[in-house]
């Protein structure tokens, strides 16, 4: 019987690695120190102020010890705009979760009054903060990187993120605070743990033991202002990340580990895809690249659409763009709590105009869901479940020959298209093979004639494969292999 995971279900809590908080103001360096001590470049990192927003977090061995580390949006104190009141938040839950924080301040341009500000709130935290004094280039900063000792913190390291100066005694001094050795059986224990991205580290970090089967890595991707960061806090039950009414909140590729009795999820919330001509700022482009990275490593893929706006052709676009890396593909109607006087037939007529601007993703399944009241949030992970099966299913070679005689290689006249438009070349389908999973690929064997499937073929070969061996929501892939006559 199928588990279906629910909101509860995220309470069985994981064993987790200690937790180092980075926080400071805006452009003071924070992600580039992020990227630095993480080995990965997963923070976007620019010249403008405030591209990170929400929480991302990364893992860090140093020394024979292993910590959690999460970087921050920067704080502005005083600033009661939406997002940088949320980006103040969303700090606030990481120095909550976090037993040391790691400040960055520019030396450059020395102390100003939001580090003033900001000194105050650490100092009430009570917890060990080591201060970071960042874009050390030169022998002279370094001294005047000295001047961040009158706040009253023990350590100060000058550092330059960028050419990696100072890194290796700052994580000298993290793992000194942490006491890794003798605590580790003390280290928070949180519902949500959050690793590096990759797909050649998923199998290795997670510490929960999964003898059958890997993670199921799931991206939520759609234009900007659907839903998505909203649909990622309805799957945890938790403000994970910032959620507001401005477009283009959530701008870097955010993985969020949450674990079920039936599987563990590898979310990852993408920044909103706009049009080429739209994205003007630098950051806005580099989200759209890595949102669509994102999807080279995900299994499944969330295509979330406006109920109230309806299927739109940029829809139909990331679509594609999910389809041609090979996820599995479910498509979610979001906010259709919104959509008045609603009848028996509306949500029919609905999925009918979506079908018509997406022919190609006619196996793709539709639920409407609200990710704001949550309704149907849950069957979204079920149906990943199973499409994540499906994905990874493997048919034997005597298996597919028998459906190949039984379904595929009838004489002209029955259902079966001609392998050839009109029909009128010598090629012939000798047999099929099962080549590879995620997603399925199959090789079509032919002899005979010029080599060259007719897409209507390979498309009926496909619809009949999903029929046969429930291949749900998935893609197929087929090559066709050509043996020709050899020459007397």
């Amino acid at each position: 019987m199928e588990t279906i995971p629910t909101k509860e279900a995220v309470a069985g809590a994981r064993a987790a690695l200690p937790l180092v908080a980075i926080v400071g103001r805006p452009n003071v360096g924070k992600s580039t120190i992020f990227n630095r001590l993480t080995g990965k470049r997963k923070a976007i990192v620019g010249d403008e102020p405030g591209i990170t927003r929400d929480r991302i977090y990364g893992e860090v061995d140093w020394a024979g010890q292993s910590f959690s580390i999460v970087d921050t949006g920067g704080i502005v104190p005083d600033d009661d705009a939406v997002i940088p009141a949320n980006i103040l938040k969303q700090a606030g839950l990481a120095i909550e979760e976090s037993r040391a924080l790691i400040w960055v301040v520019d030396s450059r341009s020395g102390i100003t009054r939001s580090d003033e500000e900001l000194a105050v709130l650490l100092r009430q935290t009570g917890k060990p903060v080591l201060v970071v004094a960042n874009k050390v280039d030169a022998s002279k900063l370094q001294t005047e990187a000295m001047e961040f000792y009158r706040f009253g913190f023990e350590e100060v390291f000058p550092v330059s993120a960028e050419q990696g100066i100072g890194i290796g005694e700052l994580l000298d001094a993290v793992v000194q605070h942490l006491h890794l050795g003798e605590n580790r059986a003390e280290a928070n224990a949180v519902i949500l743990v959050d690793r590096p991205g990759g797909a050649a580290a998923d199998e290795s970090i997670s510490p929960v033991s999964e003898p059958e089967h890997r993670e199921l890595r799931l991206a939520i991707v759609g234009r900007p202002n659907v839903g998505k960061s909203s649909l990622l806090n309805g799957f945890l039950g938790k403000e994970r990340v910032i959620v507001s009414p401005l477009a283009g909140t959530t701008r870097d590729a955010i993985d969020t580990v949450l674990q079920t009795p039936g599987q563990v999820f590898r979310i990852i919330d993408t920044a909103g895809i706009r049009r080429k001509g739209k994205t003007a700022q630098m950051a806005e482009k580099l989200s759209v690249v890595m949102a669509r990275k994102s999807l080279e490593r995900a299994d499944v893929a969330v295509v979330l659409i406006d109920a109230e706006e309806g299927p739109t052709a940029l829809d139909a676009n990331i679509a594609g763009y999910a389809h041609d890396a090979g996820c599995s593909i479910i498509i979610a109607v979001n906010k259709w709590d919104a959509i008045m006087a609603k009848e028996t037939n509306t949500a029919l007529g609905f999925e009918r105009n979506l079908r018509d601007k997406m022919k190609f993703l006619d196996w793709a399944p539709v639920v409407t869901i609200s990710a704001l009241t949550g309704q149907r949030v849950d069957k979204i992970l079920s149906l990943a479940i199973r499409a994540n099966q499906a994905r990874n299913r493997r048919v034997s070679t005597s298996q597919l020959n028998a459906f190949f005689e039984r379904a595929i290689a009838q004489p002209r006249g029955g259902a079966t298209p001609a392998p050839v438009r009109g029909g009128v070349s010598r090629l012939h389908v000798q047999y099929i093979t099962q080549i590879a999973v995620r997603p399925p690929t199959f090789v079509v064997f032919t002899a005979g004639g010029k080599a060259g499937l007719h897409f209507s073929y390979e498309r009926h070969l496909q619809n009949r494969l999903r029929e046969e061996f429930d291949f749900f929501a998935t893609p197929l892939r087929i090559i066709e292999r050509h043996k020709k006559r050899a020459k007397r």
